[in-house]
């Protein structure tokens, strides 16, 4: 199956746990993430758009790889048994390697001219990689699309790159979700956790599958996750 198939399969689900705490999310022939009715994102056969730019190229991986089945059915016993628990999409978004991070960012500033939207920068602390973040803070509960850059064209594909990531927001504590995300997906499926010293771990990662060395992952945060404070806070507006 095509890469974009499955992202639209996965996106489908994820606006089945509670639509009118997705409702920027429309799965109406195309897939249209939009915030104060204004379109972000779409999803359509076979492309992805970002502002009405085409950045599909973005999500395929150079090489040839064995697909790893994605946890569709895993997928949806999960939010079957966690949608009480279930806050909002945060964010989707993708992450890929590029040869000038720099350029790469003037490209995405193009894209928003005379858009709705707004470039946010939250610090990674790795000068060869930059976490951005497009939409609009100014409702800190709406989507954002999110592009991790890494400066590494050498090394374009790992464990990280190029994937696809849908991520949400939920009232499950850390144990909690940890049980459940190893319930339904296997032991070996958390690969990251976002643990902030001193506070606790915010946000727990792992692959939901590959298509030809392209991944898809979910991100699920727990109930320590501040998505306002980081809205208002950590986000910088890159001019």
């Amino acid at each position: 199956m095509h890469i974009i198939e499955e992202i639209s399969s996965l996106l489908k689900l994820v606006n089945t746990i509670h639509p009118q705490r997705v409702g920027e999310l429309v799965t109406n022939g195309s897939i249209k993430l939009l915030v104060e009715n204004n379109q972000l994102a779409e999803i359509t056969t076979n492309h992805v758009f970002l502002c009405g730019h085409d950045i599909t190229n973005k999500l395929f991986a150079k090489s040839d790889k064995l697909d790893k089945k994605i946890k569709l059915e895993e997928l949806a016993i999960f939010f079957s048994r966690t949608s009480d628990s279930f806050l909002r999409l945060n964010h989707i978004g993708i992450s890929y390697a590029v040869a000038d991070i720099n350029s790469e960012v003037s490209l995405i500033k193009s894209f928003l001219l005379n858009t709705y939207f707004n470039l946010y920068e939250e610090p990674s602390g790795d000068p060869n990689t930059k976490w951005l973040f497009v939409g609009d803070t100014a409702n800190w509960e709406s989507s954002l699309f999110e592009i991790v850059l890494t400066e590494d064209i050498n090394n374009s594909e790992n464990l990280w790159r190029p994937h696809f990531q849908i991520d949400i927001d939920t009232k499950l504590k850390q144990g909690e979700l940890e049980n459940h995300l190893i319930d339904c997906f296997g032991k070996d499926f958390i690969q990251w956790k976002l643990n902030i010293p001193g506070y606790g771990i915010v946000l727990e990662m792992g692959m939901l599958g590959s298509v030809q060395g392209t991944k898809i992952y979910l991100g699920v945060g727990t109930n320590t996750r501040n998505t306002q404070f980081h809205r208002e806070k950590i986000l910088q507006k890159l001019q």
